[in-house]
């Protein structure tokens, strides 16, 4: 016997609301595996520090131990969508050249990331450059590591790029050199523009006595003379004391009448007689 068109509607119609039953249910475990993930990370932290285990091992574990749990709660969720997980792997082993090549960067990314906190190159704080990026570390996940620029934005860096690159850590040694190169006039008495530079370094705290300040006549240019200003500084001053000298450097020069030149072309004309 032939089932009837109202028979065959009757079955569609349990098997959507099955179905629609099931995806509420698949997504309401996700969603919850979601915050288990984000406050198991949070406690994963909380707990590493109370331990004073290094930050930047801490923020890694916090973000290792979240990826479980949202696993953990994916696969649960893709279980009660009653999908055949044996079919799925079947079919992602079928695919697996194609799968290997999606996952490798992930998988290089997490194995820079294990490399890092074993050799910490940095700690959490310090102030990086690398492949025209730079910014402070703010913290590492499994996947990629978190800088803060100077203007606060965040950078978001694949730690594959960290472990593979030239890195450049500005904290590691604590004090950090400012250079400062200022322009005057071949007319300047460079005595005396090099004694108000030594002044005002002298005159700012946030100059260290060791090593000492170099304060010496640096490049030739068309239209002036550089002169250089070569100063040590606790890393954390280095943006305040630059700005602080700048503005001082003018002022002083203002002061003391010393010319800081512009660009210029003398032209010379000759008369024919």
């Amino acid at each position: 016997m032939n089932p009837s068109l109202a028979d065959i509607t009757r079955s569609i119609t349990a098997w959507l609301i099955g179905f629609a039953y099931n995806l509420f249910l698949a997504g309401l475990i996700f969603f919850v595996g979601w915050q288990l993930g984000k406050l198991a990370a949070r406690l994963t932290k909380r707990a590493a520090q109370r331990g004073r285990v290094d930050p930047l091992v801490a923020s890694f574990l916090g973000s290792l131990m979240k990826a479980l749990v949202i696993l953990v709660s994916s696969v649960s969720a893709i279980a009660q969508l009653q999908i055949n997980i044996t079919s799925l792997v079947a079919a992602l082993g079928a695919a697996g050249l194609t799968a290997s090549f999606a996952l490798q960067g992930s998988l290089s990314n997490f194995v820079s990331g294990v490399q890092i906190l074993f050799t910490k190159p940095f700690k959490m704080g310090d102030y990086l450059a690398f492949g025209g990026y730079e910014g402070t570390v703010k913290r590492i996940e499994i996947l990629y590591t978190v800088l803060a620029t100077f203007d606060n934005k965040e950078v978001i860096v694949p730690n594959s790029k960290i472990t593979g690159d030239v890195v450049v850590n500005y904290t590691s040694n604590g004090t950090r050199r400012l250079d400062l190169n200022y322009s005057v006039s071949y007319q300047t008495d460079l005595g005396q523009a090099k004694k108000v530079l030594e002044g005002l370094a002298e005159k700012d705290s946030r100059v260290l006595k060791d090593p000492a300040p170099v304060i010496a006549v640096g490049d030739w240019k068309d239209s002036s003379v550089t002169i250089s200003a070569k100063l040590w500084c606790r890393q954390e001053e280095y943006w305040n004391l630059y700005f602080a000298m700048q503005e001082a450097v003018k002022l002083a020069f203002d002061q003391e009448g010393i010319e800081i030149p512009f660009p210029q072309v003398d032209v010379h004309i000759r008369e024919n007689k």
